[in-house]
């Protein structure tokens, strides 16, 4: 009875159960089991990131992984007898219940596992990471095994450093004496030859601690410190890299780079560092792949994987480096968090609302005004027709005139008494009558206009030639209410006259536009000369350094500007500096993702990191740009644009094609667009001027032809290849040059002189500039306004002025008469050229006669310092 009772009762509960749609049990698979077989011991920092890089994947992973971890703790008992405990201590864990993947790290523990598989680990695929001088040798032929090499960078950490800190002539390195030191001593010594010109290179000994602690406390300043690997002194005592890079940097105020990652927030700058957690994240993602199925012996070993530049912003901030002059793509910790990283949604939703209220408002603004100016056209109309040097004449639609101006009564003769009333034929001719005739025929539409010039009697008989528009006028009913008759006397005008004064009129923008240039550069010079001559003299990390910097970045980018104007007026003068190409492409590249459509894929391929040429810098990034946009319009639909830099040898033969280039080493610089292409028939014409098949109102046949000839002036070739639907590659080659181009650093002291230094300049501003930075340099300094009164000084104190700096352009006597007239005096007298014009023929005369230099409007106050010390320092003893 009870028997059936329980029967029952089990019944009802799973019937109820059924109905509440409790889902029946369902076996679930036991969980991958993954073993961390590690060499040293936990909490040593290296192991501890391996594990921790490990863990990260593994956790994350969608299927249940059981992870386990055990530590042979090498560094500290490197015995047999740890080695045979710890065989047993995993025999007695792991000898039934083996792990589906087995993980190692670092050497001891891959010997180990190599040593004991076949009675620990049989069948169990193994993966690695963290191993030293990894080669397939180190494997002993076993099968199943992967994982992933460890590398270390000497090379790069030492140009970074070296290039951050461009003084320093000395780098002290230091490596302790275990097997591992040792081989990093040795990949460190066979780079050494790579720097050799840039700095000395001091190892140091086998020591303890606390000698090489003195040691680097009296390393001159010179000196950058490179800490390698050091966790074993010579009494054997141990310490970690976190410890020992930190007890480095409460020793020492010089720069400190290293090669672990262990380091990074505990003393060192940065450097390209190895990563115990990248190590075993890749790790932790190759044995994920075999647990899903993957045989390890298929996976190659994992290569160039392990490091990344990594940099600490404290310690950026005490050297004084910017993060601006960092690599591409470098990670710094401990940088301050702003409102824009934690709120970056609040802030772009609040930028999006205050720029729709500006717009309302300017659009309110701009409403008002043009109601304000159409009432008062309305006002000035009926005045400025009467006013007007046109003959105006307004007739019904019949061609009867119900009004004429001033203009038109003396064009004519006629008074407006004799002329109200009458057919505009009578008063202009017959063909005149043309528009009210024929208007269906030639579709006079409301804006279209009926154009000629004429010939017409006047009253006393003579002949007036009139360039005559008409103009039809639309009622409300779209009906032609009034046609306007508006004629130019052009009687004693002829075509040489006109082409004459097109000529004057182009030569008067070129004039106004190296005018402008030349005033913006005086201004300019006033504006980034005081930003830069202050912004050392603020707090580092100050509101106000920033002020100036950004300060310093308008000007420039002005400066730029004026540059463009000297270029139309001819009055500029083209660079001929290093020019990185990848970095030229990058700044394109940021520009286009602001601006192209977002159905178009903008990508960067660069195959060599020296793609440095000797040019202008913004014209070459204007044939980049030009091609950029070129490939944008070839794809209205969206598509893929693509940028690509390579190295490529060329001899005379491939060069046959391309006049005016010379064989040797190029930079070939590629834009491939995935867009409509070009007809076969166009490829001979694209570059010629004028030359598009672009709408009148989306093309001037200009953008290729300015690249053509850019690249021509660069002593280099284009190419192009393209194919209908498929898209098209243009290939731009420039010589290449191995002149490392210019890297900017933050301001530094202007360099110190002495001497009395003479400014010659019209512009307050300039002189007053100059003046506080010479005499922040140590100079003495006296100014004059113009040529007169820096004559009537050098006549009144002769060979007082070490040095004349005099501006091109000046009211009354330029810079070349006042030159002319100093060295009158003093045929010995040293003067440098200051002029917001370029090296212009008038410029370049004046130096030609005899100056010793020369200096660039606007100007940093390293420039203006750097010139005078240079013009002294060419002075003959």
């Amino acid at each position: 009875m009870k028997a059936s009772r329980l029967v029952i009762l089990l019944v009802l509960t799973a019937v109820f159960a059924a109905m509440l749609g409790i889902p029946p049990a369902v076996a679930t698979a036991p969980p991958s089991s993954v073993l961390i077989l590690n060499s040293y011991d936990q909490g040593y920092s290296w192991t501890d990131g391996e594990v921790a890089g490990i863990r990260s994947v593994l956790d994350d992973s969608p299927s249940s992984i059981q992870l386990s971890a055990e530590y042979l703790d090498w560094s500290r008992f490197p015995s047999q007898q740890n080695h045979d405990q710890f065989e047993k201590l995993l025999q007695t864990r792991y000898g039934v219940n083996k792990p589906d993947v087995l993980i190692v790290t670092d050497n001891p523990a891959l010997d180990f596992a190599l040593d004991h598989r076949s009675n620990l680990f049989a069948g169990v695929p193994i993966v690695f990471c963290g191993i030293n001088d990894y080669q397939t040798s180190l494997l002993r032929g076993a099968k199943d095994v992967t994982g992933v090499a460890e590398e270390i960078d000497p090379v790069g950490t030492l140009a970074l450093a070296l290039r951050l800190h461009p003084h320093a002539s000395s780098v002290y390195v230091i490596t302790d004496f275990t097997e591992t030191g040792i081989a990093v001593r040795r990949t460190i010594q066979s780079v050494i030859p790579e720097f050799q010109d840039h700095a000395a290179f001091t190892f140091s000994p086998v020591t303890t601690v606390a000698e090489l602690m003195d040691a680097v406390a009296a390393l001159p300043g010179n000196t950058i410190i490179l800490a390698a690997l050091f966790i074993r002194d010579r009494d054997g005592v141990f310490i970690d890299m976190p410890a020992f890079t930190a007890e480095l940097a409460r020793h020492t105020a010089l720069p400190i780079y290293g090669m672990y990652e262990q380091g990074l927030g505990q003393g060192i700058v940065g450097g390209v560092l190895t990563s115990p957690q990248l190590e075993g994240a890749k790790a932790g993602e190759l044995a994920v792949r075999i647990l899903a199925g993957e045989p390890a012996g298929s996976i190659p070993v994992v290569t160039r994987q392990s490091t990344r530049v990594a940099f600490d912003w404290h310690r950026l901030e005490a050297f004084r480096i910017p993060v601006s002059s960092l690599p591409a793509g470098a990670m710094v910790i401990n940088r301050p968090v702003t409102i824009l990283d934690t709120n970056r949604r609040l802030v772009v939703f609040t930028t999006v609302v205050m720029l729709l209220l500006v717009l309302g408002i300017v659009f309110l603004a701009i409403n008002n005004v043009r109601r304000e100016r159409a009432e008062a056209r309305v006002l000035r109309l009926a005045t400025a027709i009467e006013q007007a040097a046109e003959a105006i004449a307004i007739t019904d639609p019949d061609g009867v005139v119900t009004y004429i101006n001033p203009a038109f009564e003396h064009a004519t003769g006629l008074p407006a008494v004799e002329s109200r009333g009458r057919n505009i034929r009578g008063l202009l001719g017959d063909e005149v009558a043309v528009p009210l005739e024929r208007r269906a025929q030639e579709h006079l539409a409301i804006y279209d206009s009926w154009k000629k010039k004429i010939t017409s009697v006047r009253k006393d008989g003579s002949l007036v030639e009139l360039d005559l528009t008409v103009s039809p006028v639309r009622g409300p009913g779209d009906e032609v209410a009034n046609y306007t008759y508006v004629g130019r006397d052009i009687t004693q005008e002829a075509a040489l006259e006109e082409q004459l004064r097109q000529s004057q009129k182009l030569e008067g923008i070129g004039l106004l536009a190296g005018g402008v240039a030349h005033d913006f550069n005086n201004i300019l010079t006033g504006i980034l000369g005081y930003a830069n001559m202050l912004e050392p003299d603020a707090a580092p990390g100050s509101t106000m350094q920033e002020g100036l910097h950004v300060i310093q970045q308008a000007a420039e980018r002005a400066a730029e500007l004026t540059k463009q104007l000297l270029s139309f007026a001819r009055r500029g003068k083209r660079q001929n500096t290093t020019v990185d190409l990848n970095s030229t492409i990058l700044e394109v590249v940021s520009l286009l993702t602001r601006t192209v459509n977002k159905n178009i894929i903008v990508t960067e391929h660069f195959d060599t990191d020296q793609a440095t040429v000797l040019g202008d810098p913004g014209q070459l990034q204007q044939i980049v740009l030009n091609l950029a946009i070129n490939g944008r319009d070839a794809m209205p639909q969206g598509g893929s644009l693509t940028f690509r830099t390579w190295r490529q040898a060329l001899n005379a033969e491939r060069l046959m094609a391309h006049p005016g280039a010379e064989p040797g080493v190029f930079v070939a610089l590629s834009v491939s667009d995935t867009g409509v292409g070009i007809e076969k028939k166009n490829l001979r014409r694209i570059f010629e001027p004028f030359f598009t098949t672009k709408d009148v109102d989306k093309g001037t046949g200009m953008g290729l032809a300015m690249v053509y000839g850019i690249v021509k002036a660069h002593q280099g070739f284009i190419d192009v290849e393209s194919d209908i639907g498929k898209g098209t590659t243009f290939t731009v080659y420039v010589p290449v040059t191995d002149v490392v181009p210019a890297t900017a650093h933050a301001a530094d002291l202007p360099r110190k002189g002495h001497g009395r230094i003479l400014i010659v300049d019209d512009e307050e501003v300039v002189r007053k500039l100059a003046r506080e930075m010479l005499r922040r340099a140590g100079y003495d300094v006296v100014t004059a306004i113009g040529t007169t009164e820096a004559v009537t000084w050098y006549r009144a104190h002769p060979h007082e002025a070490d040095l004349v700096i005099i501006d091109m352009v000046m009211p009354g006597k330029d810079g070349q008469e006042c030159f002319k007239a100093l060295k009158a005096i003093d045929p010995d007298v040293r003067a440098i050229l200051s002029t917001g014009y370029g090296l212009d023929g008038h410029a370049q005369d004046t130096l030609d006669a005899g100056m010793v230099g020369y200096v660039q409007k606007p100007y940093h106050m390293d420039d203006l310092v750097t010139a005078v010390a240079d013009a002294l320092a060419d002075q003959p003893s």
